[in-house]
């Protein structure tokens, strides 16, 4: 019972919940301090394992994170989006 309510306070978030749960099923103050316990350890590898599978994701991504930044540029004439074309002033 611990372990099926340490899965869902991990799929969740939701550790108090799980742990409410649990405690409305058995009725036993004894399960609570196990399972906070084992509760805290998965929610902390979940973490863990998504920040991971997110960088992989991002370092397979073609398009880098910076391009989807607009960037802005200032000129004599005004602001524009596109870079300034050095070559033209020269």
């Amino acid at each position: 019972m611990v372990g099926a309510a340490s899965v869902l306070a991990a799929l969740f978030r939701a550790p108090l919940t799980a742990s409410l749960l649990l405690f409305e099923c058995t009725r036993n103050y004894d399960v609570i301090l196990p399972l906070m316990a084992s509760a805290g350890v998965a929610s902390l590898t979940g973490d863990i394992v998504e920040k991971w599978l997110d960088e992989e994701q991002r370092e397979n991504d073609p398009v880098s994170w910076g391009d989807l930044a607009t960037r802005v540029y200032e000129t004599d004439d005004g602001i524009c989006i596109t870079p300034p074309d050095e070559d033209a002033e020269k």
